[in-house]
């Protein structure tokens, strides 16, 4: 008999940043930069989201206007997004920090362990579009301040996480 049972959405987390360096960072408050952290900045320039176990890495399309961030946490794997890369992130203390790498950003509390990670996202193409046509219009900077504050949120990533397991936590006892 299955005991199979649908997703349980546990939480929601919302941010909206405009992130230094076109990066956004989300991992647990208790992990360093991971052994592969060099390398995940350029998996991630490449495939928008990458994970190196330690850290998640998003890399936006442009760092002028805000993008939204939505995080999403579930008992279980909810099935969502089979065209994104599940990515792996270790959350030993569950006090997480999303946000830009120079600061700002928000916490988010959930239980130890590993989780499987997704990120999805969408209007990246037409943020970029933005980001171009508002450095071609402005002439000073109050004209790119207002051009800024006027235009629409249209870069946003959902990053959804569900628990797979406890950290593995072998010691090297001989």
């Amino acid at each position: 008999m299955s005991h199979d049972h649908p997703a349980t959405q546990l939480a929601t987390h919302r941010l909206t940043i405009t992130p230094d360096y076109r990066l956004l960072f989300l991992n647990d408050q208790d992990n360093d930069a991971g052994p592969g952290a060099s390398g995940v900045l350029d998996d991630a320039a490449r495939d928008v989201a990458a994970s190196d176990g330690y850290t998640l890495v998003i890399a936006v399309a442009q760092d002028l206007l805000p993008v939204g961030v939505t995080a999403t946490i579930w008992d279980s794997d909810p099935h969502t997004a089979p065209d994104a890369a599940q990515l792996h992130l270790e959350c030993p203390s569950g006090q997480l920090a999303l946000g830009s790498p120079t600061g700002g950003g928000i916490d988010i509390h959930l239980d130890p362990g590993t989780y499987a990670v997704t990120v999805t996202h969408h209007g990246r193409d037409t943020s970029a579009a933005h980001h171009q046509e508002i450095l071609h219009q402005y002439t000073s900077s109050d004209d790119l301040e207002a051009l800024v504050t006027t235009t629409p949120l249209t870069e946003q990533y959902t990053i959804t996480m569900w628990r797979t397991g406890d950290i593995d936590d072998t010691d090297d006892d001989d």
